[in-house]
């Protein structure tokens, strides 16, 4: 017998796909940096779910800037 997939299966489901298909556009229409966009608004909509996320995002684009301050003429 098949089982049904739960209410919150289904929701993770469209929601990957509604971000895959999201990220195929973004990368149709700019390459990388639109690759880039669709992976900021996807870091958004988590830390908008949940606060406490801002921080560690926060710390992690610290982190990626120092690393790559002054390495490319910005």
């Amino acid at each position: 017998m098949q089982q049904v997939p739960s209410t919150s299966e289904v929701r993770r489901e469209r929601r990957a796909a509604h971000w895959a298909a999201r990220q195929a556009r973004q990368v149709q229409a700019r390459g990388d940096a639109g690759l880039a966009d669709a992976w900021w608004d996807r870091a958004r909509a988590i830390c908008k779910a949940n606060p406490e996320l801002w921080n560690d995002l926060a710390l992690t684009l610290e982190n990626w800037t120092s690393r790559h301050d002054g390495s490319h003429g910005a």
